[in-house]
């Protein structure tokens, strides 16, 4: 059981381009928040992922809280909870609230904006990742920002130094010639290209960026750090997820799982709730929600068939942990979403 491909599964990652947009110096755009965010692309939920792939010239990216990042053609950012932020030529421009110059969302296609002066430009192209449904404890994992950066120049771009109370930035080296450059390379050429079958390139391109970024923030965590990734990570944690993962219908106790990773109870249900924030038996329990909600959504099984399938005796005792998480029983939940 591959613990992270299986949440991305349950959670059905589908991604887009839409935006192409240029600006001639000086120029900075402030982001809306992330529920604007889901109105303006038409997508139900505001568990959206933002991503900028500088296409030419250069721009600085800044999150509240954290340094910020200078990015050259070629690299990109990820701003997994769409935390509202600013891109700019310099810190001496007043940003513009980007909903003021992005026209309407074309259907099926690119939205684009244009340099209205000559001169010394920034262009990008702007994407997102849509989940079905947020899983708190991936989405909770992730900093706000994480640059792709190549290594080239680094000299040139020497992290900005961190103000009172800021975190540095994440920042992914990506070495010349490292396939996650090349496929960066790709999504510009196909985003600027006229090519048959553009948007479903572009989407599918997109989630395997998404994929790449998760995975090489993980393999970089230093050992001391906290959250679902390193729990996944994790020998003994990581263990245990794989177990949940695997047979979320099992009836788990916290004794059976230390036997299964050869632990002491205590041991793992410090060190599972030290890293994931959480006990044992409470994530199984939200795991179970999330699987019964990617069954109501993606298959035509009963009510009581998903019951049993997620680890429920009776059909009663599921819809009651069901309202409890999510609001409203399974049932209602189901045709809410088909009407959408």
């Amino acid at each position: 059981m591959d613990v992270l491909s299986d949440t991305l599964q349950v959670v059905r990652l589908t991604g887009a381009i839409f935006l192409d947009a240029t600006f001639a110096v000086p120029w900075a755009i402030e982001s809306p928040t992330p529920d604007i965010i889901a109105h303006y692309l038409r997508l139900p939920t505001d568990c959206v992922a933002l991503f900028h792939i500088v296409v030419r010239g250069q721009g600085w990216f800044r999150v509240s809280g954290y340094t910020p990042v200078l990015l050259q053609a070629g690299d990109a950012i990820l701003i997994p909870q769409s935390t509202p932020h600013v891109m700019s030529c310099g810190d001496y421009t007043t940003p513009v609230p980007v909903a003021a110059v992005i026209p309407p969302l074309p259907p099926g296609g690119i939205a684009e904006i244009k340099a209205e002066r000559r001169g010394e430009s920034t262009k990008f192209i702007c994407g997102y990742l849509h989940c079905d449904q947020r899983f708190n404890p991936l989405i909770g994992a992730l900093p706000p920002l994480i640059a792709v950066r190549g290594q080239r120049g680094e000299d040139e771009r020497a992290p900005a130094p961190a103000g009172p109370g800021e975190t540095p930035a994440a920042v992914l080296p990506v070495p010349p010639g490292d396939w996650l450059e090349t496929t960066l390379r790709h999504v510009i050429e196909e985003a600027m290209s006229e090519r048959p079958g553009k948007v479903e390139m572009l989407a599918r391109l997109s989630e395997i960026l998404f994929v790449e970024v998760v995975r090489r923030y993980m393999q970089q965590l230093p050992e001391q750090e906290y959250g679902w990734l390193a729990g996944v990570r994790d020998p003994i944690v990581g263990q245990v997820l794989r177990l949940l993962h695997a047979q979320p219908e099992h009836p788990w106790t916290v004794e059976e799982l230390a036997d299964a990773v050869s632990v002491g109870r205590s041991t793992l249900a410090q060190r599972f709730a030290a890293l994931i924030g959480e006990s044992p038996m409470r994530y199984l329990a939200g795991w179970r929600i999330q699987v019964a909600k990617h069954l109501l959504r993606q298959t035509d099984m009963r009510l009581s068939d998903i019951a049993v399938r997620v680890g429920f005796e009776s059909d009663a005792a599921f819809n009651r942990a069901f309202r409890r998480h999510v609001g409203q029983p399974p049932a209602a939940w189901r045709l809410a979403g088909a009407a959408r």
